[in-house]
Order: C-alpha cells, then structure tokens, then sequence
C-alpha cells in the first residue's frame, strides 16, 4: 500500500515519505550503542587484540543464544583463537535459508531484511538496532578518517526504486531531509539523463558521495567527456557494491578533484577491507575475522566471521567473494600478514538495454531480492539485445502470474519499456565447466 501511495504521488510527497524513512533509519542507527562502539574504535591501542576479545565474546554469545550454534559449537571451550576457528564448521548461504529459525539469537526488535545476491541466491536475514548502529559507527568512523562527517551534505546512489515507471519528468532523485541526504536512481543514470544528473550534482554541491561505483564512474566519464565544469569539490568519494577497478578509481578523482577510496564490506554483515590515506588496503581486525582460502596465484576466497552480526550469525561464512593478494600466504598465517592489493568481489558480468544501457549484477539481484524468498535460485541471460531470458529455481504453489507481473515491473525501471523477458522455470541452474554458477551471462558482448 505504502508503494502504490508512494509510486501515485507528486514529487514533494515522495520527497516527504523518503524524509520520514529517513528518521526511521536515525532511530535504528544512532543509538546509544552507535555512540559506545564509535568511542571504542577510536580508544582502541590495539586492533588484533580486540579482535581476539570480541571472537571470544562473539563465540560466547552466540552458543548460549542461538540454538543451532548451541548445538554445533556444544564442544568448544573458550577462550578460543583466531588460528584455531579452520578446525570448526564453516556456514553457507543455503545453510542460512534452511536454518533461519533456529539460527538467530532473539526475537526481539528484528529487522529482517534481504540479499539479492549476485551469484542468483538470495538471503533473508535478521538484525537488530544493536548490530545495525555498531556497524553504521565504524563505517562513520572509517569516513571520519577521511575527513567526511556524520551530517555533511550527501549524494547516495543505490539500489532502492525510487523513481515510479510512469513519470515524465527527469527528476531522478529525492531528498531525504533528516540525513541531508539526495538519493540518486541508479536504474536511469545513463545516455542522454547523465546531464541531469551532473547538473543536479553541481547545484546540490554534495560534500561527499557513496553508491554503486559503475553509476559514479558512469557520471565521472560524462563529466570529463563533456569537458563539464564542477563548482564543488567533494571531501571524499566512497563507491560500494560493485568492483572498483584501477581505470575507475582514476576516472572519478579526475573528475570530481577529491580522493576515492575503496571499502568492501556485505549488507548481510560481512566484516570491513578499507582503504586507508595511504591508499593501501587493509582488513579491519575491529570488524570480524578474514580466513584465506587459495584459490590460484595470490587469489583467496574469504571466509568471514562478522562481529556485527550478532542476530543471525555469520561464523566461518563462505560468502563468495574472493581478493587477491600481494604476496602468497605462509600455510600457518596470522591476520596481520593478510596484505590486499584487490578486492575482485563477484564477476562483475552486465547486461545491456537498449534504452538505459548496462544493466550491472547489483540492479539484477535487487530485482530477486524484491521479489522475496519464493526464488531459490535464478540467472539472467542475454542472447539478443531486445531480449533477455531469465531462468527461475522457484517454490512449489507460488503464484506464477503474480511473481511475474511483479518482475517485469521491477526489470522495466532497469531495462525500460522495450526490452521483452522470458522466463524459464527450471529444478537448478546450469553450472559452468568449472562447477560454478553464472548469475548473469551476456552473450552479445
């Protein structure tokens, strides 16, 4: 209902709704926990060794409160350490789906929320206002280190359907008042629209921007194609969501005159990899635990312990994303030896529309996230440039016609109105020689 009133409004209703949204988030992110883990992060002498307390705390936790760790980690005695985790179980995706219930640690004050996920899996889980603020303070405590502050005037592109598909104006953001915050659509940010986007940028003046870094590479490449004059200078650019490349990252500091800087983190709760002023990458040790599994060369999967994730666990979770290294790791490694050069994240394949351009692995699994925990398994396939075939892994007695009304929807804010889909409903997605799943394969280019 909320939608339907929201997509059926004028402009400067929209703007009030986001607003309201906006005070919503300031109650579940700027607790008085927000403040406690803020002021810790910046007393803190030694970082390793926090992270040997809050493993021990974390383990404590989540054996006494969720049932299924009370019963997998039944054995394990504290205090434990970081080396001695490879002995225990690890945790996946699809172990998270099928044990929801017995997984999370309260009942209390949850916030569920979703992951799309880019290798076609999606994710419902829980959190909570405690494990919500802690992870926006260290994020606000990252930023700080960079010079941008909670409050400063702020651009944000992500993955929210903001615009409704029947509008005629290019207005393609809205303002949410509380966070001074002017939220983008990522779904138009390309062809001729890229200028209204510019313009708004240079009459807003953001003082910093964070989103999905093909959009802000997308707007820099205008900006320095079309010669544009800014009449601001951010303090600092945070791209997020997507792999940030090395021709990207320089994009965008010529364009917008400030510096990038690269942060790798999950919405489900994985722990932080920020750049620091030097432009080195780094784990943050605060944040969780970072195993190493050898992959090729100095390529690693990660394995993720998340301490801000203390309502639906992330304990020894394969998340499925990988970094490469600068060196390759000693068989018995310590987190400090763990030295990134590249954070690769997941194939960063795209599909194209004819009206709104590249349509990135971040659009598409918002779409599956939407449509909520009825999809199983899903993958997009581009054969034609008018036509993109969608194979769905769905659950028994769902509402075929329903579920697809709903995508098209969705799938027409990011494709436009002349791009057809057909769906394919199959038992499991097709796996490529090397055992993998492909979420999206273009084959047009």
């Amino acid at each position: 209902m909320l939608e339907y009133i929201y997509n059926h409004s004028p402009i400067f209703f929209q703007n009030i709704m986001v607003s309201v949204k906006g005070k919503q988030f300031i109650k579940q992110r700027y607790t008085e926990h927000y403040y406690n883990e803020l002021a810790e992060l910046k007393n803190c002498n030694d970082k390793f060794k926090l992270q040997e307390k809050r493993l021990n705390d974390f383990v404590s936790y989540i054996k006494k409160n969720s049932e299924y760790y009370g019963d997998l980690l039944n054995s394990v005695r504290n205090p434990i350490s970081v080396q001695s985790l490879k002995n225990l179980p690890l945790l996946e995706k699809e172990t998270i789906n099928k044990n929801l219930d017995t997984l999370i640690t309260t009942h209390n004050n949850l916030i569920k929320a979703q992951t799309g996920g880019s290798t076609g899996i999606g994710m419902v889980y829980y959190t909570t206002p405690y494990d919500m603020s802690r992870k926006f303070a260290y994020l606000d405590y990252f930023k700080e280190t960079h010079g941008v502050y909670k409050g400063m005037k702020r651009v944000s592109i992500g993955g929210k359907s903001l615009i409704p598909n029947k509008q005629k104006r290019k207005i393609f953001w809205r303002y949410n008042k509380p966070l001074n915050q002017l939220l983008f659509s990522a779904y138009h940010a390309d062809g001729d629209n890229l200028k209204y986007y510019v313009k708004q940028l240079n009459k807003f003046q953001p003082e910093t921007i964070d989103g999905f870094t093909t959009v802000i590479h997308r707007m820099a490449k205008y900006i320095i194609d079309n010669q544009i004059k800014l009449n601001f200078k951010p303090v600092a650019i945070f791209p997020t969501a997507e792999a940030l490349t090395d021709e990207m990252k320089k994009d965008i500091e010529k364009a917008f005159n400030c510096p990038v800087r690269n942060q790798y983190a999950s919405s489900e709760g994985a722990p932080f990899i920020t750049e620091n002023i030097d432009g080195e990458l780094e784990i943050n040790p605060e944040t969780g635990i970072f195993e190493l599994e050898h992959i090729q060369g100095n390529i690693y999967e990660l394995i993720v312990t998340g301490f801000y994730t203390t309502t639906t666990p992330l304990f020894r979770y394969k998340i499925g994303d990988s970094v490469e290294l600068y060196e390759e790791l000693p068989t018995n490694y310590s987190q400090k030896d763990i030295k990134i050069k590249r954070i690769i994240g997941r194939n960063n394949d795209f599909l194209i529309s004819n009206e709104r351009g590249i349509v990135t692995n971040i659009n598409l699994s918002t779409v599956i996230r939407d449509a909520g925990p009825s999809i199983k398994n899903s993958q997009f396939v581009q054969n034609k440039s008018d036509e993109v075939d969608i194979y769905l892994v769905i659950e028994k007695d769902i509402n075929i016609e329903k579920l697809e009304k709903l995508l098209v929807s969705k799938l027409k804010i990011r494709f436009g109105e002349t791009t057809k889909f057909k769906f394919k409903y199959v038992d499991s997605i097709a796996k490529t020689s090397g055992g993998k799943t492909r979420f999206t394969i273009n084959n047009i280019v």
